[in-house]
């Protein structure tokens, strides 16, 4: 995953607020009929909300995207999940895989990504294609999940996803609690992912960090119209955090665009081709999340949501978001905005103008830089088979635009990013 991150620059993720070696998921839902992807809470476990009793057995959902940007980076994903419930327990699992091609900033200006066709390196042999690259991954989830009737709820996950460079093997678990007549949620849960980075430019080179993340909340029912919800999340990092394909130029330098396309650094200190970056080893996150939900009209909601984030790096991020929904005999629609805006690490640079030692850290991956984000998407479902019987499936065609745009001030490559994700598949739900 280490070669994707340099690939794409975290192309695929809505909001980048906790930049790491793993890949955030791009907007397509991991769950067959789940309303909310809940984009920008990565890296915190997924919180539970009170739901009504399973009365049907199965539901899945088959889906197929394709991402584009204008850092050269596009991305083609397939998926399938399912579902199945028995009884008190809920059984579910998703397989994915994404296929990538690029020519981003951060493979230009790599010294040994910019000169060697990724795909032929484990051969040794080079090709006039550098300053691209290609790559796959494959992702398999797992989860088991337990309710009864009087608003208790425990649920199980693992997962493990595989890439040329790059593997990580993942669990956790969430609840929740009804209290109060039901009126009142208190939810919680906590995750662990261990991270193996290599690179396909040296065999070896191996390095690993392990994760840890947690949430608690509360969520309140405040009329037949309102809720509220209130969470924690949090976050701990320990091991490499950096990626074996960034270096950072030292010096007032400038920089030219040669054959090929690969980025040419000139005016440095030290070598031309610069150090790789270098990132404390560890990290600790915190984050803050309101979220208010208002029924306007019968099959007509409002969602928003508002997150404050920090970090021991020195980071700090906030996150509006505002979502309308609604639903008929036939059609599900949402359609929402979020916006995000973040400042830099302490040790970010656009320019480190001294010599190398005169530095702890330094990197040059612009999701460490200032960034702001817009977010916007449209989701349309509509169903084409409806159940005939009680207990039957109902067939669902799904379709998803998202468009997004960012801005790096403080990034001397690349002063901004737009991108497109389009994601259509079939839901069957009982």
């Amino acid at each position: 995953m280490a070669l994707l991150v340099a690939a794409t620059g975290d192309a695929l993720a809505q909001e980048p607020p906790q930049p790491s070696p793993e890949v955030p998921g791009y907007p397509l839902p991991v769950a067959p009929t789940a309303p909310d992807d809940d984009e920008d809470d990565e890296g915190a476990p997924e919180s539970v909300a009170p739901q009504e009793p399973v009365a049907h057995p199965m539901s899945g959902a088959i889906r197929t995207g394709i991402y584009a940007d204008g850092d050269q980076t596009y991305v083609f994903r397939v998926l399938g999940a399912i579902a199945a419930a028995f009884n008190r327990w809920t059984v579910s699992g998703s397989v994915s895989a994404d296929v990538v091609s690029s020519a981003s900033v951060d493979v230009r200006s790599s010294p040994g990504l910019s000169k060697v066709d990724v795909v032929s390196s484990a051969s040794g042999t080079t090709s006039t294609s550098g300053g691209t690259m290609t790559d796959r991954r494959f992702q398999v989830t797992g989860g088991l999940g337990w309710k009864d009737d009087d608003g208790h709820a425990v649920n199980f996950s693992a997962s493990f996803a595989n890439e040329r460079d790059y593997n990580s093997v993942g669990g956790g678990f969430n609840g929740s609690i009804d209290v109060f007549h039901r009126m009142t949620t208190l939810l919680g849960g906590i995750r662990f992912t261990g991270n193996f980075i290599g690179s396909v430019l040296d065999p070896t080179f191996s390095q690993r960090m392990v994760d840890l993340g947690w949430s608690a909340g509360v969520a309140q029912v405040l009329s037949r119209k309102d809720a509220l919800r209130l969470r924690y999340d949090g976050g701990y990092s320990d091991g490499y955090q950096a990626s074996p394909y960034r270096n950072v130029r030292f010096g007032d330098w400038r920089f030219t665009v040669g054959d090929y396309q690969h980025i040419i650094f000139s005016n440095t200190i030290g070598s031309a081709d610069g150090l790789p970056e270098t990132v404390p080893a560890t990290r600790l996150q915190h984050a803050l999340v309101l979220e208010w939900l208002h029924s306007l009209l019968p099959g007509l909601g409002l969602h928003t949501e508002a997150r404050l984030g920090i970090d021991s790096w020195g980071m700090k991020s906030a996150t509006g978001a505002l979502d309308l929904r609604t639903a008929s005999g036939q059609w599900r629609v949402e359609v929402g905005y979020r916006f995000y805006i973040q400042s830099s690490a302490d040790f970010y640079q656009s320019k480190y103008t001294l010599a190398p030692s005169n530095y702890s850290y330094f990197t040059s991956d612009k999701e460490l830089g200032r960034e702001t984000g817009h977010v916007a998407h449209l989701d349309v479902s509509r169903v084409l088979l409806p159940s005939r019987r009680p207990g039957g499936a109902s067939l669902l065609f799904d379709g998803r635009l998202t468009g997004m745009y960012y801005t790096y001030p403080d990034f001397v490559l690349l002063g901004s990013r737009a991108g497109i994700f389009l994601d259509l598949g079939f839901t069957w739900e009982n």
